[in-house]
């Protein structure tokens, strides 16, 4: 199959960027510098002791408040030390994302919990306080996970991208690096090889697998004019006639 380049391919991953990843330059080189996977394993402990270390938190604010609940140590009638201590400690992310907004002149959810947090302080209301401490907490919690799942998602497929691709250049086929491909150039995809740039199919036909993008487990039909975006999931699973170029 035959796919003619619509787009330049260094194509401006801006928006991959601001979400904290970076496409591999090559797969042998990743492979070589970080050998057996040690530095994503090196990545996912320290995503998980951070996870920990957030969970623990809450888990203190939770006792924290029942034992403010059921009275268990108040030492002064107006005050609760044990609220007020385990709202300041537990409320410690908060506090310091609040006050860096507050520098950048910005409103977010952490300014406004804050105001919260030590309105219900001010009262006398260090239940509550906690409560909203917990809240929150498991608020960035849950923010967070959904996020390091989706950098992982993405990073997976920008490991896929392919490095090199098979051009048509006069008549011959040759093996060059996707960053050279200029548009109008016609790519040769074949049997089981990835799509590396964006293009338009000029001759032949095949399946091409997009369950990464469309979330359909069948592979779809290409045919003349069909229309592909490269991404590393989409690759021909099975060819029906050899392209003539």
């Amino acid at each position: 199959m035959a796919v003619v380049n619509r787009n330049e391919t260094n194509t401006d991953l801006g928006e991959v960027a601001e979400a904290g990843i970076h496409l591999p330059e090559a797969t042998a080189d990743h492979s070589e510098n970080h050998p057996d996977g040690q530095d994503h394993d090196h990545h996912d402990d320290h995503e998980h002791g951070f996870e920990l270390l957030e969970v623990l938190r809450v888990v203190f604010v939770a006792l924290a408040a029942a034992a403010v609940w059921f009275h268990l140590w108040e030492p002064f009638h107006r005050v609760s030390v044990i609220g007020l201590v385990a709202t300041l400690i537990g409320g410690y992310p908060i506090f310091k994302e609040a006050f860096e907004n507050i520098v950048e002149r910005r409103m977010t959810m952490e300014l406004s919990m804050t105001i919260a947090l030590v309105s219900a302080l001010a009262i006398g209301e260090f239940f509550t306080a906690l409560v909203i401490t917990a809240f929150v907490l498991a608020a960035e919690i849950l923010e967070g996970l959904t996020v390091g799942r989706g950098r992982r998602a993405i990073q997976d497929m920008l490991n896929f991208l392919p490095q090199t691709a098979s051009v048509l250049r006069g008549d011959q086929i040759v093996e060059v690096n996707t960053k050279t491909i200029l548009p109008g150039e016609i790519v040769v995809i074949r049997p089981g090889g990835r799509i590396p740039v964006d293009g338009t199919v000029m001759n032949g036909h095949s399946f091409v697998e997009q369950a990464a993008i469309t979330g359909e487990p069948s592979p779809a039909k290409s045919h003349l004019a069909a229309m592909f975006t490269r991404v590393p999931s989409i690759r021909p699973v099975r060819s029906r006639s050899v392209p003539n170029v």
